[in-house]
């Protein structure tokens, strides 16, 4: 496509050729997309020189690319637009603004303004007339002298009239300066009132005593004269005048305190005072003395005879007080009688302090444990138990040289208590005789056996079995298979064990320490039924042992393999 355009050359013709841009073919289905494309491509081609192209002509790329700054352009311009319009609502909001910031003033502050501007004018007119009126005194008393008359005469004249004329503009700064003066004083009076330190000043059965901060000060004044007034038998004060109290203004130095105000309390009573100490012991008044420094050396004397220098600490059990001030005459008591007093009971108790260490046995415990292994009855000693010993380091309080108490402060252990286990057996026997046979062979009843001593027949009378002698605690065998239908204690045999073998045998065993078996309890060859000691009638530890076949007793040596 050439189009020749007025005034360019060949050669600058030539130099402005575009190749046409032949767009990619698009499938038959984006025939319409592709139209709409070109079409606005068209639509945006503005201030070209030529006719745009047609939609059916390929479009060569300087179209394409007019065709986007104009897009742009566009965009801009809308955008700008838009801003310009924002502008323009701003200053649309600002005006109404303005104009209700206006209204209001004119509203509330306006006429605030107008009222404090116009007292302004009233206060400053009479100050404004005199320096004018003074100008113009002055101007007049030196035209008057100029002309050869008095000016001073001419001045003051001038000055009485402008009084006559202004005068009710001094009257009209009155009625504001006066009140405002008035509010000044009353702020400045309040302030040094509510700055002030108010006491109560006490006048008493006449006479002016003391400055005090509050009533409550004289009725703790009051109740402590009665506690050392009344303390002393005899003693009784009536309080037949009242104080009287006057507000002051008083530095709070100058007041007096609750003992200072008793002691003037207890003057102005009654002349018949003197000066004391009373003494009070754990809390309670004992007694007044007139020499008080004599009951304090026997305190002291008294406590020296505990400390010998080696104790930690020396004080007396019961807290003591000495209170020196004013007492009655009738309530203070002779010096030696009061000594007397503290002398006898316990009132002077001395208590000691000190650390000790010792060493102390820990006994043994005993506890009982119950087992299903053992038959109902059972009952035996499964541990023996051992006492402990342990290390301790306690205070130890003694009261007039006797131990009062001793709290342990460190326990060290040095052998650990082992408790003694006594095993209660549970288990409900359910043989009867007969119902465990023996297999006729017999095991030794004792096998840690040391000697014999007694054999059967020996003796007068004869003796019944065989003694056998081993260690207590020595387990003691069931030597067959069989019941047990005795268990328990005599006279004679101690804790002994009765069993019915099932085969015509029967077998004792004696002096036995503990008993692990219960009557009616089943057991075999072999078991442990006891252990060996020496209950009932028994010098030693040995085991009675004792056999029968068909109910006679019979030598049990031969059975038991023993020669």
């Amino acid at each position: 496509m050439n189009h020749n355009t007025p005034g360019h050359s060949e050669a600058s013709q030539s130099t402005i050729q575009f190749s046409a841009v032949k767009l990619p073919e698009a499938p038959v289905c984006a025939d319409t997309n592709e139209s709409a494309a070109k079409s606005l491509i068209k639509n945006l081609q503005r201030g070209q020189n030529e006719l745009p192209p047609s939609i059916d002509e390929n479009l060569p790329i300087r179209v394409i690319i007019n065709a986007i700054g104009q897009m742009l352009y566009r965009v801009g311009l809308q955008t700008e637009y838009l801003f310009i319009q924002g502008l323009r609502i701003c200053k649309r909001i600002g005006r109404v603004l303005s104009r209700g910031l206006k209204a209001l003033f004119s509203f509330a502050i306006g006429p605030l303004a107008a009222l404090f501007l116009s007292i302004g004018r009233d206060l400053a007119a009479p100050f404004y007339q005199f320096f004018v009126g003074i100008r113009n005194a002055l101007r007049a008393a030196h035209e008057e002298a100029e002309a050869g008359g008095s000016g001073k005469r001419a001045g003051f004249e001038y000055l009485k009239g402008g009084l006559r004329s202004y005068g009710h503009l001094t009257l009209d700064a009155l009625r504001y300066l006066l009140p405002a003066g008035a509010l000044c004083l009353f702020v400045f009076t309040a302030q040094s009132i509510l700055g002030s330190s108010f006491s109560l000043g006490v006048n008493y059965n006449g006479d002016f005593l003391v400055f005090i901060e509050n009533e409550s000060v004289w009725d703790t004044a009051e109740k402590m004269v009665q506690e050392r007034v009344v303390a002393s038998e005899g003693a009784k004060v009536e309080w037949e005048q009242h104080p009287v109290f006057e507000l002051q203004l008083v530095d709070p130095a100058a007041r007096t305190n609750v003992s200072e105000l008793a002691d003037k309390i207890i003057t102005a009573s009654s002349n018949q005072i003197m000066r004391a100490v009373g003494i009070r012991i754990n809390g309670e008044l004992i007694g007044m003395v007139e020499d008080g420094q004599a009951i304090q050396n026997m305190l002291t004397a008294h406590l020296a005879q505990y400390d010998d220098g080696t104790h930690e600490s020396v004080d007396f059990l019961y807290p003591i007080e000495q209170i020196p001030g004013v007492y009655f005459t009738n309530s203070v008591s002779d010096t030696q009688a009061v000594m007397n007093t503290l002398q006898s009971g316990d009132l002077l108790s001395v208590k000691t302090m000190d650390t000790i260490e010792y060493e102390e046995t820990v006994e043994y415990t005993t506890e009982t444990v119950e087992s299903d292994q053992y038959d109902k009855g059972v009952r035996f000693v499964s541990q023996r138990g051992s006492n402990g010993s342990q290390h301790v380091v306690a205070r130890e309080t003694r009261v007039n040289g006797q131990v009062f108490s001793v709290e342990p402060v460190e326990v060290t252990v040095i052998k650990e208590m082992v408790p003694r286990i006594v095993t209660v057996g549970t288990r409900k026997p359910t043989y009867t005789v007969g119902s465990v046979v023996g297999n006729g062979t017999m095991i030794f009843p004792v096998p840690q056996l040391s000697y014999i001593t007694t054999r059967f027949g020996q003796g007068r009378p004869a003796h019944r079995g065989i003694d056998l002698c081993a260690p207590a605690g020595t387990p003691v065998l069931a030597v067959d298979n069989g019941v047990v239908i005795e268990a328990g204690s005599h006279a004679s045999w101690g804790n002994y064990v009765l069993i019915d073998h099932g085969n015509g045998y029967t077998t004792r065993y004696a002096h036995c320490t503990a008993l692990m078996v219960a009557p009616g309890s089943a057991v075999s060859a072999g078991q442990q039924i006891g252990t060996v000691g020496r209950t009932g009638f028994a010098s030693g530890n040995h085991v009675h042992f004792e056999l029968t076949s068909g109910g006679r007793l019979i030598d049990p040596a031969p059975y038991l393999g023993v020669g």
